[in-house]
């Protein structure tokens, strides 16, 4: 019988904690689902949700700052970068100094939520 009441309890936590364990997956993903949408200004909102639960993941530092950049949020485009290539693994710090170069003189295009100046990003391919 103990047994039983054993097995229960854990089945009890495991239905309570599996869906809180899935759900930051759940928001990630969606959240780089709006980026590759183009909604960036919604997976913004919920890189910054991530950030504030787990504020080492440089993965969500990086779209962050992929994010802000789309935005015309370019400083705080670049802090992101800069944490990213301070912290992150070699390959994120590859990306983040290259999304760093690509800004280096660029200021913020975006004042009191009209566009100033629209920059362009371009290949030479």
């Amino acid at each position: 019988m103990q047994k039983r009441h054993l097995i229960n309890a854990i089945a009890a936590c495991l239905v309570a904690v599996l869906p809180a364990m899935s759900a930051p997956a759940n928001m990630y993903n969606q959240a780089v689902a709006d980026y590759n949408a183009g909604r960036y200004g919604q997976a913004a909102a919920a890189f910054e949700s991530l950030k504030t639960s787990y504020p080492n993941n440089a993965l969500t530092h990086y779209y962050l700052a992929l994010c802000r950049q789309a935005l015309g949020h370019l400083d705080k485009a670049k802090q992101e970068y800069q944490w990213v290539s301070q912290y992150g693994d070699a390959s994120l710090k590859g990306l983040a100094a290259q999304g760093l170069s690509r800004m280096s003189g660029a200021r913020s295009s975006v004042s009191n939520g009209k566009v100033k100046k629209i920059l362009e990003f371009y290949a030479s391919w």
